[in-house]
């Protein structure tokens, strides 16, 4: 019995051993040569997960294949990158970076710092005038390039359902008393007035976007990025965190950790009249087959119709990068002026470059441009803090936690919140 199984497995092993050797000599030569000659991948690294974010990479992953080489996804859940700059330091202390990562603002300045990044030579990225200067300064650190420029938001927008306006006979909110009168016709009608998701993230969002609107550009800049002791009790402070509570009472209590994508389906769907928040909103509504100006409006978020609080999307190289020959096609990719239209027109941004038209954008995106733009020239652009723009990590989460607390914290006043932000800012200066 013993020696019989013993001959079973052998002929067994010997038939796998058989099938297998003929699966190899039968693949045809052309597909042995196929899979010899794989494209190199780029391994990505980003968080864009909601709808147009995905069709968006999808316009990158598609230029980069046509560029030979192949894109590798990596994303990471979580609004405004947190959870992607976590888990991107969890792999870089291991050793193993992703080939390319998205980082953005000062983060570019602190990883360079540490020696991580690879400097970027291409001649696209030395070309004289392409980028605005503050996207110049942003991606160069002792004058050498670090990082790849992709496209800017709008943080300050409101986005609208119109046709609940036009059957309540509404007009539409441009300051913040309109908002308010028009609430308690919207609630009688069943419509939250304002769609939110009590996240941190959202809610410092939605802070700085309030301080813009209260107090101007140049306050904003002192007090988010130098942190001018002078300024961190103003006035203006107290005023922006009243202004919050005044806002969260058009809410819905639905709104607990809602993330910004259901908040957006809630405007689109008409349960919701309005919501105040980044361009990439509008990527999502051109997901869902809506089209500006008809199924949705934009507006300025009121006293900010000449202000431009801005986000850059921006990619890094690491110096030990795995495959470091594929990030010069990916720099090419991202470069290049039919992949930036068709990026931002996907995600809801403005192109980077400025040698591009704005021929076949919506008004949203052109009036983000018009903005940019002037305010660019005119040095009233105000980088965003709650989307890594404006200040350190450190800052960015202690004005996290203090607004995140004020804002479900109601015995916590606007005086108290403000004097406990300045006492943060002013430690982590």
């Amino acid at each position: 019995m013993a020696g019989y199984l013993l001959y079973s497995q052998t002929l067994t092993m010997r038939r796998i051993i058989t099938c297998c050797t003929f699966v190899f000599l039968s693949m045809s030569q052309p597909v042995v040569a196929q899979i010899a000659a794989q494209k190199p991948m780029l391994e990505v690294l980003h968080w864009w997960t909601s709808a147009g974010e995905v069709d968006a990479a999808q316009v990158l992953r598609h230029g980069l294949a046509e560029r030979g080489v192949n894109w590798e996804d990596y994303p990471v859940p979580g609004g405004g990158g947190d959870s992607a700059m976590a888990v991107l330091k969890a792999r870089v202390i291991h050793g193993s970076p992703p080939g390319a990562a998205q980082i953005i603002g000062p983060n570019i300045q602190y990883w360079a710092g540490l020696g991580f990044l690879q400097p970027l030579s291409n001649p696209s990225l030395a070309a004289d005038g392409l980028f605005y200067p503050v996207v110049d300064d942003l991606i160069r650190i002792d004058q050498e390039v670090v990082a790849v420029p992709l496209s800017i938001h709008r943080i300050n927008w409101m986005w609208l359902n119109p046709a609940v306006f036009e059957r309540l006979d509404l007009p539409l909110p441009t300051t913040w008393s309109q908002l308010l009168r028009a609430a308690p016709r919207l609630r009688e009608a069943g419509i939250v007035p304002l769609a939110h998701g009590n996240q941190p993230w959202q809610n410092a969002t939605l802070f700085e976007v309030l301080l813009l609107s209260e107090a101007g550009p140049e306050f904003y800049q002192r007090y988010f990025v130098e942190q001018d002791p002078a300024v961190l009790e103003d006035a203006r402070v107290v005023a922006t965190f009243e202004r919050l509570r005044q806002l969260k009472s058009l809410m819905d209590p639905g709104m607990i950790n809602r993330s910004w994508q259901d908040a957006s389906r809630m405007v689109a769907d008409g349960a919701a009249a309005t919501q105040i928040m980044g361009d990439w909103v509008k990527g999502a509504f051109t997901a869902w087959g809506l089209q500006a100006g008809e199924d949705y409006l934009c507006l300025a978020v009121p006293g900010t119709n000449e202000q431009h609080l801005y986000s850059i999307d921006t990619f890094v190289q690491f110096r030990d990068n795995p495959n470091p020959i594929s990030f010069q096609p990916f720099i090419e990719t991202l470069l290049a002026p039919q992949v930036q239209r068709e990026f931002s027109l996907a995600k809801g941004t403005i192109p980077v470059r400025r040698d591009l038209t704005m021929a076949g954008f919506d008004d949203c995106s052109r009036a983000s441009h018009h903005v940019f733009s002037q305010a660019a020239a005119e040095h009233r652009l105000a980088p965003s803090m709650a989307h890594s723009m404006a200040t350190s990590p450190e800052t960015e989460d202690a004005v996290f936690e203090i607004v995140h607390r004020f804002f479900i914290d109601d015995s916590l006043s606007p005086e108290v919140a403000t004097a406990q932000l300045a006492q943060s800012l002013r430690a982590l200066k």
